[in-house]
């Protein structure tokens, strides 16, 4: 899978390792150092999912890369920000689970999304949204179970399973109980918010950290996150507004306005909540260009430019995905499902 993942997106993954000698750049490091740095993390991740390394050594060797350099990309603590929903039957207009997410990223990764449809020799079928065929960055398996993630920003970061590299066994999953304890192994080094939903309605957001975790479940049927914890027990791990080390302090009150505005957006729909209830939400522009469909703001710097680069919408109920590759106040959602497009 891996191979022909790298094969089909050879140009794509050139491109993203020349974005990542930029990125390491700003960062204020080489590659050399990049790897070095990678290199602490790898028994953690061939611990954690040999499986997900031989994939992208089959992706690196087919897309003329070198694993160690590609390996460096899953190990940098860092991502954009993006916004959560999920609704279930308490509040749809037709009884229907709906989970959304905008994925919030560099803008030079623009063009970078690409929709991975998996079928494992063992193991349930996945749709899944990548960076390139290489990221996993969220998806639906044929379990009904889906993820996806915002970044959180806490102070116990270390050495350990990159964040990133739970996304595969969260969709090889086949109960939520799995899902959860797939996204929070032992030894990770920081986590993302994970939202995972099933099927028969139930919602969970999870905030995590390296060391600690929280759960928020959707008792009203509905539920919303952007880019700071929200429980209390969370709160403490809390560094996105004091240190550039996450996001910059300029950014922090984007991922407050997305959230209540999500909020009331969703609010005003609730018992009358579709899947275009849900498209118009992702194309909302209050605070632009810090919005829910967010647009580079040209006044920050390289490393804090940020904007929506896709945003998939995925109906648990009939197992399809709503999926645009780019802002959606410009771009059209396309309908796909875990077997063929529709």
């Amino acid at each position: 899978m891996g191979a022909k993942s790298g094969e089909e997106c050879r140009d794509l993954a050139k491109g993203m390792m020349r974005m990542l000698r930029v990125r390491l750049k700003l960062m204020g490091m080489d590659m050399r150092k990049g790897k070095a740095l990678a290199s602490k993390y790898l028994p953690y991740a061939e611990d954690y999912d040999s499986d997900y390394i031989d994939f992208l050594k089959g992706y690196a060797e087919a897309a003329g890369l070198s694993f160690d350099e590609l390996f460096v990309h899953f190990c940098l603590d860092e991502k954009g920000f993006c916004t959560d929903i999920a609704v279930n039957a308490d509040v749809t207009a037709d009884g229907s689970v709906f989970s959304a997410h905008t994925e919030d990223w560099m803008p030079d990764y623009a063009g970078h999304a690409v929709l991975i449809r998996g079928r494992p020799r063992s193991g349930p079928s996945f749709l899944a949204m990548s960076l390139s065929g290489a990221e996993i960055d969220c998806g639906m398996n044929s379990e009904g179970i889906s993820f996806s993630g915002n970044s959180l920003y806490p102070d116990d970061d270390r050495i350990g399973i990159p964040k990133m590299f739970t996304a595969r066994r969260i969709l090889a999953s086949t109960s939520v109980g799995d899902a959860i304890a797939a996204a929070f192994p032992d030894r990770r080094a920081s986590s993302y918010n994970y939202n995972i939903c099933h099927g028969s309605g139930e919602m969970f957001s999870i905030e995590g950290s390296a060391t600690d975790f929280s759960v928020i479940h959707a008792e009203d049927g509905w539920l919303v996150h952007t880019n700071h914890y929200l429980t209390e027990r969370m709160t403490k791990h809390e560094t996105a507004f004091t240190s550039p080390s996450g996001c910059s302090p300029g950014n922090a009150p984007s991922t407050l306005l997305r959230y209540y505005r999500a909020r009331r957006l969703l609010r005003d729909s609730l018992g009358e909540v579709t899947v275009e209830t849900l498209k118009s939400i992702t194309k909302d522009h209050f605070n632009h260009p810090g919005s829910i469909c967010c647009h580079a703001d040209e006044s920050q710097g390289p490393k804090d430019r940020s904007a929506t680069i896709f945003a998939v919408i995925f109906d648990l109920s009939r197992l399809e995905a709503h999926i645009c590759p780019t802002n959606p106040c410009s771009g059209a959602y396309r309908k796909y499902s875990l077997d063929a497009d529709v």
